[in-house]
């Protein structure tokens, strides 16, 4: 049976973008058919209904909080979808120590989330270690979604 992951992101400089590149290389290889998209440009609803595991990614916005007007709004809308949704969440920032992830991390898993795999962070661009980590976040999740049935 196919695996329908789909990784959606928001980049505001490339860097998470990056990453989500990376992500869908691991999920690639652990099986996964993988769409890679903009969270402008997809509708939770479909998300939600039509996809089996579901990563994200968002920089750091503010004072670390997630992107309020593309990534904030598609969450909310997706949340009705989550419980017992294989996850993974992933985003860059400048400086912080990713208390925002973890912080996104707790909202989504309390909607019913499942996590096989901590969040990931990069500082700026993802450096080859960054590039690892994204691809093992994308394998875990896929792998974790296998094993799961």
């Amino acid at each position: 049976m196919e695996k329908k992951v789909a990784i959606i992101y928001f980049s505001a400089t490339g860097n998470t973008e990056a990453m989500a590149e990376a992500v869908a290389i691991g999920a690639k290889k652990a099986g996964g058919k993988v769409l890679l998209a903009p969270v402008a440009d997809v509708d939770p609803n479909v998300i939600g209904k039509e996809y089996d595991y579901i990563l994200l990614g968002c920089s750091a916005w503010g004072i670390e909080i997630i992107e309020e007007e593309q990534m904030r709004p598609f969450c909310e809308k997706l949340k009705p979808y989550l419980k017992g949704k294989i996850m993974g969440i992933f985003g860059s920032c400048g400086w912080s120590r990713g208390a925002w992830l973890n912080s996104w991390y707790n909202e989504l898993h309390f909607a019913g989330a499942l996590f096989p795999a901590p969040p990931v962070l990069a500082y700026g661009y993802p450096d080859e270690e960054g590039q690892i980590n994204c691809e093992n976040l994308g394998n875990m999740v896929v792998s974790a979604a296998i094993s799961h049935e």
